[in-house]
């Protein structure tokens, strides 16, 4: 029997838990947790009412890794590097920003994992603090490591987590605000290439803002030294 205490991070194990978790996908950001059927999930997903309890132990158990699946890329969830790739802050910024997007509008991916966590936020359940502990404050933390190494700020300041707090809100704005942007800017669509674009707008224009900050703090730390001083 599969062992159930040990850690998915929402990626399958076998293609029976593949089936259930993409078919629960599509049930859950359809009809949200308390209303989603396990029955209709199973007849979705072609498998017998006990395969959701052999593989997941209950209902509860499957909206957990679903909710994993849904915040970060198949296998990615284990295997995120906190350090992020890139020689440059700039590029690390840019590879950090194009994998969310791609995440989220890659060709490969299905449309219900933006919908199911724009239900999560608007009303989250349990679930969602592990997912948060487990997908998202690795993230969280490394973009706040980035933004605290460009501006000269450690990583807890207020500054810093302002600063990593707008980084995210413009990729974000990309997921939970599509529909608003449908009818704001008809003809844009999430290509490849369009992908590739936003991210290296997002990472030149909140590099060119932190190198400011960076700036302005440098300037700041004579006149701090220079009134520490006199008093």
């Amino acid at each position: 029997m599969p062992d159930r205490n040990r850690s998915r991070n929402g990626v399958p194990r076998d293609a029976t838990e593949a089936r259930i978790l993409e078919a629960a996908g599509h049930v859950f950001s359809e009809t949200g947790f308390q209303a989603a059927k396990v029955r209709d999930i199973c007849a979705r997903a072609g498998v017998n009412l006990a395969a959701v309890n052999y593989h997941f132990g209950d209902k509860l158990g499957l909206y957990n890794e679903v909710l994993r699946y849904a915040a970060c890329a198949a296998g990615d969830a284990a295997n995120f590097n906190p350090v992020l790739p890139g020689r440059t802050p700039e590029a690390k910024l840019r590879a950090f920003v194009l994998g969310l997007l791609q995440h989220m509008y890659g060709e490969e991916r299905p449309a219900w994992p933006v919908r199911l966590m724009t239900h999560e936020l608007a009303q989250p359940t349990p679930s969602f603090d592990g997912v948060v502990d487990q997908i998202m404050r690795p993230r969280h933390n490394a973009v706040r490591a980035l933004v605290a190494g460009v501006i000269g700020r450690p990583v807890d300041d207020r500054q810093t987590r302002l600063c990593a707090q707008s980084i995210l809100g413009q990729i974000i704005v990309y997921a939970h605000g599509r529909e608003v942007l449908k009818r704001l800017w008809p003809d844009f669509q999430f290509t490849p290439e369009t992908l590739e674009e936003i991210a290296s707008h997002i990472a030149s224009f909140s590099y060119a803002a932190l190198k400011s900050f960076a700036r302005r703090n440098a300037a700041a730390k004579p006149k701090q030294k220079q009134t520490a001083r006199q008093i």
